[in-house]
């Protein structure tokens, strides 16, 4: 459960950022308005194009939709957005670690752009490591930042706000990953979304919690979890779904009822030991699973739930404190040219990735794992992988206790720690070199104490 890893490239239009000028599709009207292609969906041949200068910022259209596809473009359409800022940059990111955009926000700064950061402070409030170059950065900048507020378990939401234009992402500001996770985006201007933004950045910026509007077709955590439940229900023909993370019996079971009254249903995910369980009782419903090593040259961690009418983008992932306890953001769209564009990046991952089989599925090699149970019925389990990926090691615990924390230590006294999901289960991302295999960690889950060997 890569839950802390972060990752940016980009596709909004090659096209519009090339030689300073480009074009933008115009597809046929939905719901949200006349939509925006992404620069790699080729206009259907009924369609018109316009000419758009080179800042995306100040040309759009309001009203429309333009569709961010990663990793293809590279940091262009965040990075052209805050450089063509011409009065206010609100952001909220989960990890921040682009010295190239913090560097752009303080030349904003510097120039008389109002510019403001919420920064994920960590589970609770407790801190957080990944942000804290890029806090203090910004702040020996004279640049407004703060720490999202401590009563979310996590800001998990990924905005920018620029001139009243709302970029909605699944992705991070976290450079080492550009190059190899698949993630979307959502350039926003139809104003009831712009404004709902707008509004629940400034009451998360002063600390007053509030119900986050819902605009046009925005679906804000905590809350989202019907509504994405409602969408997988409501879909007749096909869903197709990214996520990181699958620990969300209430999704699960959703996406089991699909595929038994026939609706073809195919979930792309990187594989985990952690999600194999649920991928076993969704492939026994009929589900079509399919997976990518975690070594691989792509990573799943969009989310994305598409239907043949509507589809769900956003950062929430298919975990109960996604949807229930952290700040995220999202949206439902009809709109036909994302959806278009959407299905011909799934199918493609989709054909690239290798389906799961029980007992086969995870592509981390897991270790010997031993259970305990203490005197007053806690329990754990553990076993533990290397991650080339990362450089360290995933550690899966499995135990009786929600919501407790997890700890990991060697006998060297390195340890890390993470919390147990809804459904009791952990993976938390102990920072050893891979020549530790072989040694012994002891897991403290709570009350419980049990052991795994790297």
């Amino acid at each position: 459960m890569r839950r802390k890893r972060g990752w940016l490239i980009s596709t909004f239009a090659v096209a519009l950022l090339a030689a300073g000028c480009g074009a933008e599709s115009a597809g046929a009207p939905s719901s949200t308005g006349t939509p925006l292609s992404s620069a790699t969906t080729a206009p259907p041949a009924s369609t018109n194009t316009s000419a758009a200068p080179s800042r995306p910022s100040a040309t759009h259209v309001p009203g429309h939709l333009a569709l961010i596809t990663e990793p293809d473009a590279g940091l262009a359409p965040v990075l052209s957005a805050v450089t063509g800022a011409r009065r206010q940059v609100d952001m909220v990111m989960y990890e921040d670690e682009d010295t190239h955009v913090n560097a752009a926000l303080t030349a904003d700064e510097q120039r008389g752009v109002k510019v403001r950061v919420l920064l994920n402070g960590g589970y609770d409030g407790d801190g957080s490591a990944q942000n804290l170059a890029g806090y203090s950065y910004l702040r020996a900048h004279s640049v407004p930042v703060r720490w999202t507020p401590p009563y979310f378990a996590l800001t998990h939401q990924k905005t920018l706000i620029v001139d009243g234009r709302a970029y909605i992402l699944t992705f991070n500001l976290t450079p080492q990953y550009y190059a190899s996770s698949r993630d979307f985006g959502v350039i926003d201007t139809i104003p009831a979304d712009d404004s709902a933004v707008e509004q629940t950045f400034e009451a998360d910026w002063n600390g007053h919690p509030i119900t986050a509007p819902t605009g046009a077709d925005l679906v804000w955590s905590p809350g989202s979890e019907q509504a994405q439940v409602n969408l997988i229900s409501s879909a007749s023909g096909f869903v197709d779904v990214y996520n990181e993370e699958m620990d969300s019996p209430t999704i699960e079971q959703a996406l089991a009822a699909d595929a038994q009254r026939g609706v073809n249903v195919k979930v792309t995910m990187t594989a985990g030991s952690s999600w194999d369980r649920a991928f076993a009782q969704l492939t026994d419903a009929g589900v079509h699973v399919r997976t990518y090593a975690q070594n691989a040259p792509l990573y799943i961690h969009a989310k994305m739930i598409l239907t043949s009418t509507r589809v769900f983008i956003g950062s929430e992932n298919f975990s109960a404190t996604s949807m229930l306890q952290n700040r995220e953001v999202g949206l439902i769209t009809s709109d036909r040219t994302i959806r278009a564009s959407l299905e011909r990046t799934f199918d493609a991952d989709y054909d690239g990735a290798t389906p799961f089989t029980a007992g086969g599925g995870s592509s981390s090699t897991s270790t010997t794992s031993a259970r305990s149970q203490n005197t007053n019925g806690a329990q754990c389990s553990a076993s533990a992988s290397y991650s080339t990926r990362y450089g360290d090691y995933d550690v899966y615990v499995q135990s009786n206790q929600a919501q407790v924390t997890v700890t990991v230590t060697d006998v060297s006294g390195r340890s890390d720690s993470w919390h147990t999901s809804s459904s009791g289960d952990a993976d938390v991302y102990f920072k050893a070199p891979a020549s530790a295999s072989g040694e012994t960690v002891t897991v403290h889950a709570g009350s419980a104490t049990c052991t795994t060997t790297l």
